[in-house]
């Protein structure tokens, strides 16, 4: 969905991503809810870019325009002019864009999930408007950008302070609801403004030269695992795969792999859990590939991966590994979870354990596959 976007101008690219979120259907309980991203959230040739939290039910979700319409609106207006700022000169966007709405109708924090679906499309903004400055309102956009680029900053210790972030400079600040006046008044946030206002100016960049924090280091193809490989040539044969189903693909895949040729084609041990076989090193792998070769959503609850806007590499497999893999795809990749779950508990290795467990054996956390190459 994303992959062409560079090759746009910045105008077509944003219009774009516009469209790709009008679309997006990932979280049941925004289902027909107004998705706030639009020329109506500022100037696109900002230097700043500010993130929120969501809309508001009395706000955003109204007005199409982030921050405006309630009182959350109209205090962020306010330490806009007091700075001598405008809409105009800035970018606003939120962590999730759309509103959270609790069953009774009221506003609702975003879920971590929901968080993780509007994570991509964040990300997309951000490289979009490519800001000097960001400035996230709230723990929740704090939260948001670490999908993006792990971080360990908390609001309370780095607000006001300039930090480093992913290639650019990062100021948390707090929300400007009445709720968050109870952790930081509005006169400290009015400080927290003229704070920003002498460090950037939201058309021309930073006010002082200082050099961009480095971006962490661009990945070659040798320095991600082999999982990472065999996830990413999985995902660009299926485009999207529950997580779930995708650590059964791989146990199939390694087992052909032992059975064959001697060895895995990942490495990984695989522990006996209560849903079948699982690769402890598959979080590490897909945090390897995350932003780029894959991106993460779910739906009702499942974590769902799905192949990335930005591919760093291809592949680096042995052609013998290639050709077990297409197998594993042709022969399971239709399968549903439970499926392939049934397929899994099938194999010799599974079968086994299940057989020491009939007569009272502990299985469960045991190793099911662990033979290595070489």
């Amino acid at each position: 969905m994303f992959g062409s976007l560079a090759n746009f101008t910045r105008e077509a690219r944003f219009r774009a991503l516009v469209d790709a979120v009008q679309h997006c259907s990932l979280c049941p309980r925004m289902w027909g809810r107004p998705k706030v991203l639009s020329e109506s959230n500022g100037n696109p040739e900002s230097r700043v870019l500010f993130i929120g939290e969501a809309p508001g039910r009395l706000g955003a979700d109204r007005t199409g325009i982030p921050l405006s319409g309630d009182k959350s609106g109209q205090n962020f207006d306010m330490l806009l002019r007091n700075i001598g700022w405008t809409r105009n000169d800035i970018f606003i966007t939120n962590a999730v864009l759309c509103n959270p709405r609790s069953k009774k109708g009221n506003n609702e924090p975003p879920s971590d999930e929901e968080i993780a679906n509007c994570s991509a499309f964040l990300q997309m903004t951000l490289e979009l408007i490519a800001p000097d400055v960001v400035v996230t309102l709230g723990t929740v956009p704090l939260k948001a950008i670490a999908h993006i680029q792990p971080h360990a900053y908390e609001l309370s210790k780095t607000v006001r302070r300039l930090v480093p972030w992913d290639g650019r400079w990062l100021m948390p600040m707090y929300h400007p609801g009445q709720r968050a006046m109870v952790h930081r008044s509005l006169a400290s946030q009015r400080a927290d403004y003229f704070q920003l206002s002498k460090l950037v100016h939201p058309r021309h960049g930073l006010r002082r030269r200082t050099r961009p924090p480095s971006r962490p280091l661009a990945r070659r193809p040798h320095d991600f695992s082999k999982m990472a490989h065999a996830i990413t040539f999985l995902l660009r044969k299926l485009r999207h795969v529950p997580k779930f189903k995708l650590t059964k693909l791989l146990y199939l895949a390694d087992l052909a792999a032992a059975q064959t040729v001697g060895g895995e084609i990942t490495g990984a041990v695989y522990l006996r859990q209560v849903d079948g076989p699982w690769p402890p090193e598959i979080d590490k792998a897909l945090q390897q590939l995350a932003g780029h070769e894959v991106t993460i959503s779910f739906r009702r609850g499942m974590p769902i991966v799905s192949l990335g806007p930005s591919p760093r590499f291809e592949p680096l497999l042995e052609e013998e590994e290639f050709a077990i893999l297409l197998g594993v795809v042709d022969s399971y990749g239709h399968m549903t979870n439970s499926q392939i779950k049934s397929a899994a508990y099938r194999t010799p290795p599974m079968r086994e354990l299940l057989k020491q467990e009939r007569v009272g054996a502990r299985t469960l956390n045991q190793p099911v596959l662990y033979v290595r190459r070489g």
